[in-house]
């Protein structure tokens, strides 16, 4: 076949112009999102002399194992004022005793309890703002009963990016390594989820943040009414509060070592996709602006793949063998290839996300199918209530 033939039909050179346009913008998003998040060393702020007190908030239900083995690394936290608030959301099982056991020997936490449910709205948004209205201190650390802190300074981490002008610090949360394909699909997935959140918020746009690893001031919180916008909505405690009041000058990103924390991950993939939809089922009510940018990764990925098959499709005839053309299309994957792994293994070695580098060119494709398909199940189907 003669190459400058194939670039002179119309198909081709469309079809060659789109994935070109989609090469570049996913070799600049693999650039901003990973390999900045990569190498990141975080803004050269003065030691804080002063440290301010701060309330760390859980919400339990049924949690009473997960709050036996993690909740004295809360507990035993080196910082010299904080306290520890769980709210219990009428639990069934020995979280009670748990939580007593504790108190006995750490006179810092601080237990409201509801003995009934007496939740006019879904999930958890009215015990949490119960329990942020009863911490003593301004500065709320958001986390969960399944994470536990990478170091005894991870307080200490946070609140060194606290300024006078900052209402958000946005902490990583890992999940822990453990053997089998579903944790390697945990694992890229919560890289991945990361490399979005974190990108977009070193970018200024910070649409999202994660509460197993999160901080905000508590007149901050009432000021903009709390979660009372959003109460009819099953989920987004964090996610949509975030959204709605996060901007590009009051929000810090804290990407410490020490401020990691990690959260076990489920070992079932239904419940694995339960919690997915969940995080998915917000994203219907962002802005309109916020979803034509989360729109451009996938679309990008659908359009280099998609663009590329199109063309061998209708360039392969028993007269015309593509030649040329073989080449270029080769060259462009290999280098598309190369740089996203290299981009996710720096991401990966900078996150401690274990090895999931080698398999991104394939589980991209996965997750740009899956969450699509995850999306539109949001826009049609209706959370569940908050039950763990």
């Amino acid at each position: 076949m003669n190459f400058f033939g194939t670039i002179i039909n119309t198909l081709t050179l469309v079809l060659l112009i789109i994935l070109l346009v989609s090469f570049v913008l996913l070799s600049l998003y693999y650039g901003l999102f990973y390999l900045r998040i990569a190498l990141y060393k975080g803004k050269k702020y003065p030691k804080n002399t002063k440290k301010p007190g701060v309330s760390v908030v859980l919400t339990v239900r049924n949690e009473s194992e997960a709050l036996r083995d993690n909740l004295v690394y809360l507990l035993e936290q080196d910082y010299p004022d904080f306290e520890v608030i769980v709210i219990d959301h009428v639990s069934k099982d020995y979280t009670k005793f748990i939580l007593k056991t504790y108190k006995e020997s750490y006179p810092n936490l601080k237990v409201v309890e509801f003995l009934q449910d007496v939740n006019m709205f879904k999930n958890k948004k009215f015990p949490l703002s119960i329990g942020i209205k009863s911490a003593q201190n301004d500065i709320i650390l958001l986390t969960e009963c399944t994470c536990v802190p990478k170091s005894f300074t991870w307080i200490s981490e946070m609140m060194e990016n606290y300024r006078p002008d900052t209402d958000f610090v946005m902490g990583y949360s890992g999940v822990k390594s453990a053997k089998g394909l579903l944790n390697t699909f945990i694992r890229y997935d919560n890289l991945a989820y990361t490399a979005s959140s974190f990108g977009f918020a070193l970018l200024g746009n910070p649409y999202t943040a994660c509460g197993k690893n999160l901080a905000y001031r508590k007149s901050f919180f009432f000021q903009k009414g709390g979660f009372i916008k959003h109460y009819h909505i099953p989920n987004g405690d964090d996610d949509i509060f975030v959204n709605e009041n996060a901007t590009r000058n009051n929000v810090s990103v804290c990407l410490t070592n020490d401020s990691y924390v990690l959260s076990e991950p489920k070992t079932t993939f239904k419940a694995w996709c339960q919690q997915k939809a969940k995080r998915m089922s917000t994203q219907i009510f962002y802005p309109i602006g916020d979803k034509i940018l989360l729109t451009i990764y996938p679309l990008c990925v659908l359009l280099f793949y998609g663009s590329m098959a199109a063309i061998v499709a209708t360039n392969i005839t028993a007269e015309s063998p593509l030649c040329l053309l073989t080449y270029m299309l080769t060259g462009v994957l290999v280098l598309k290839l190369v740089w996203q792994i290299v981009c996710c293994h720096k991401l990966e070695y900078k996150l401690e996300g274990g090895k999931v580098a080698y398999f991104a060119p394939l589980f991209e494709i996965y997750f740009v199918v899956m969450n699509t398909i995850m999306y539109i199940s949001a826009l049609k189907g209706k959370s569940k209530r908050w039950k763990q």
